[in-house]
């Protein structure tokens, strides 16, 4: 099996369960989750949508914390610079996006122009990922 037909269905298994048996999961599959749903959000509703509805701080820390360990730290950082703007901004207090100023919301986009389509280009260290840690798993 390639490592796109494997995060394929790693993440459909995953996105069956409800989200307190999702947290219970292996960092490697919560995060293989986080990066797909990413992705897909991007494509359907724009990027500034994953700040604003798909991922909490929680999620989000999770999120560039994997993508530092599989070596994407450019891609890391940008998602990590939204995070700060949004938190100087007082997103995180009121979870609003129309209460976001307009520079935000303004870098915010540039951010999703950097990032682009780059999480579409992981399946191989995600899949890497996984397998390392089902063998960890398997050796105990």
């Amino acid at each position: 099996m390639d490592a796109s037909d494997q995060i394929v269905d790693v993440f459909d298994r995953l996105n069956a369960l409800s989200p307190s048996r999702l947290a219970a999961r292996s960092f490697a599959e919560r995060f293989v989750w986080y990066v797909v749903a990413t992705r897909c959000e991007i494509d359907i509703n724009g990027f500034a949508s994953v700040y604003e509805q798909l991922l909490g701080q929680a999620e989000l820390d999770l999120l560039i914390d994997g993508l530092q360990r599989i070596g994407e730290k450019r891609l890391a950082a940008q998602f990590h610079r939204g995070v700060e703007l949004l938190e100087k901004d007082g997103f995180y207090g009121h979870r609003e996006w129309k209460r976001v100023s307009a520079r935000v919301k303004k870098q915010i986009g540039v951010i999703g122009e950097r990032v682009g389509s780059r999480l579409w280009d992981l399946d191989e260290n995600l899949a890497n990922l996984l397998n390392v840690n089902s063998g960890a798993r398997r050796s105990k």
